[in-house]
């Protein structure tokens, strides 16, 4: 299964419209945001993923959360408070948008995937059998090389897809 990992598009409307475009040519199965949204306006957009259930978590720009939830659930979607603890094609995955805990989290060991965002810079590794990915902005104000990522869960090997030409 294929599923497409996005973070911090802070209202930056083309870069996911063009990040839904990728995922649903792509045809991921879920789609995980890690956070900073931002308004209810660029959440609507991601009913336009065709076949992908849609799960993210808080950042800490989003502001006003109780739209933002009324929004996602709206298409059938899910918007977790501070992170998402779940299991998909048999891999325990969590999310959440800043990496304070990673050390913690990943220390553990309960978990074969762990996303964030917040930092607005790539960060793919494993830490033992556990595989760490911050996909980057979405947005390009700090990096200006947005992207996204597509993982196969089954092989757990990823494709890092750039928003911009």
């Amino acid at each position: 299964m294929r599923i497409g990992i996005i973070s911090d598009t802070h209202d930056h409307h083309a870069n996911v419209l063009k990040a839904i475009e990728i995922f649903n040519d792509r045809q991921v199965t879920f789609v995980f945001h890690a956070g900073d949204i931002v308004s209810p306006f660029t959440a609507r957009s991601f009913e336009k993923l065709v076949s992908a259930k849609f799960i993210a978590v808080f950042g800490n720009n989003e502001g006003e959360k109780t739209l933002l939830r009324s929004v996602v659930a709206g298409f059938g979607g899910e918007i977790h408070e501070d992170c998402y603890k779940g299991e998909i094609a048999g891999k325990r995955i969590f999310m959440t948008h800043t990496p304070h805990y990673l050390d913690e989290v990943t220390a553990s060991k309960m978990y074969d995937l762990v996303i964030y965002g917040h930092t607005h810079v790539m960060d793919i590794h494993h830490a033992g059998k556990t595989m760490i990915i911050n996909p980057g902005e979405a947005t390009d104000w700090l990096t200006d090389s947005p992207q996204v990522v597509i993982l196969d869960t089954a092989s757990m090997e990823y494709e890092v897809v750039p928003l911009k030409e």
